[in-house]
């Protein structure tokens, strides 16, 4: 493997860990800067632009108490040029409502993205995510060691945000 591919592969690896971030952190321009302007997102309920993606999901995650987790576990990537195709699997973890109410959205699933390079740089030019499972349930008492450890957050109220400041 020549070492432009394993930057190209590297950097592809990067946009999509950058995109878990953004969305479990709410960061709107991490989103936004993960996707080329003229991309599409096929996202379930939402068909549309990527960077319109972005104020869609943060709005609508703002409205949970606790933080949502995206997980990357398996990237395949073909590299065709100036383009890829990308299978991603993911596991996401998104907790809904409050008290009594509260679910645990789990879903496993897959992005198959084509990125492109255009002007030096990496980006999502075409987004289908794909669910192969979901569970929701949120029963039981919560972990005594939890109350140990800082808990998560969106944007500047999370740890992480520190760290990267």
């Amino acid at each position: 493997m020549e070492l432009s591919e394993l930057s190209d592969r590297m950097e592809i690896e990067q946009v999509i860990y950058r995109y878990c971030r953004g969305i479990d952190r709410g960061d709107r321009e991490m989103i936004r800067s993960v996707y080329h302007p003229d991309a599409h997102d096929d996202h379930g309920t939402f068909k549309g632009a990527g960077i319109d993606f972005a104020d869609l999901i943060v709005d609508s995650m703002d409205q949970q108490t606790m933080a949502a987790q995206h997980h990357i576990t398996n990237i395949y990537i073909e590299l065709r040029g100036n383009r890829a195709h990308v299978e991603s699997y993911f596991l996401a973890f998104h907790p809904t409502g409050t008290g009594s109410a509260e679910t645990l959205a789990r879903m496993g699933g897959r992005y198959l993205d084509l990125f492109e390079k255009r002007e030096g740089k990496w980006l999502i030019a075409d987004r289908k995510v794909v669910s192969d499972w979901t569970r929701t349930s949120m029963s039981g008492d919560t972990w005594d060691i939890a109350a140990h450890f800082p808990a998560g957050a969106r944007r500047e109220a999370d740890l992480s945000y520190t760290m990267f400041s």
